[in-house]
């Protein structure tokens, strides 16, 4: 494991505060639909497990995950069957959203294994338990805004799980 000039907390507090900036410029210029297609953006989460994932050297198995998993994301499989011209309809997106949180769950708790053992594992679990993924089935009907909130809050909880296991790197890398 290297050592980061910044430290892999900063580095990922950077992320996600960048791309907080950025989201703020773009998405009003989107119309409506599209800015309801894209409530969430899970990209510094990704960015954040890919940094960590490296720092840990496992980083060549959570990218082959990565893209595996992508393959089979609710919206990409809609673009197979009805092309990709074909606007997603918001409970696919939603369910969507979902598929890439459930990824991410198993592999920050993968990453975090790797780092420092069974013991961050279960940490990070539990940071992740607080709040979960909404299952699939509750993408099929139900109102949108509390799919949001339910994404919202599982966003959250991965981005203070890699915050956690960050941490932790750092402590050990600075050891």
């Amino acid at each position: 494991m290297a050592a980061s000039d910044h430290g892999y907390r900063a580095r990922i507090e950077q992320l996600a505060a960048d791309n907080r900036a950025q989201r703020e410029q773009w998405l009003p210029r989107l119309p409506a639909e599209l800015r309801a297609l894209l409530p969430l953006d899970a990209t510094p989460l990704t960015e954040g497990l890919e940094l960590l994932a490296d720092g840990a050297g496992i980083g060549d198995e959570v990218a082959t995950a990565l893209r595996r998993e992508s393959r089979v994301n609710a919206a990409v499989l809609h673009g197979r069957v009805f092309g990709r011209a074909e606007v997603v309809p918001l409970a696919t997106a939603h369910a969507a959203f979902a598929d890439g949180a459930r990824v991410r769950e198993r592999l920050i708790a993968r990453v975090a294994e790797a780092i420092d053992g069974a013991g961050l594992r279960r940490e990070a679990e539990a940071l992740l338990a607080a709040a979960p993924v909404p299952p699939p089935e509750a993408f099929a009907d139900g109102d949108p805004a509390l799919r949001l909130g339910a994404h919202e809050a599982a966003f959250a909880a991965q981005e203070h799980a890699l915050l956690h296991c960050a941490a932790r790197l750092d402590a050990i890398v600075d050891g």
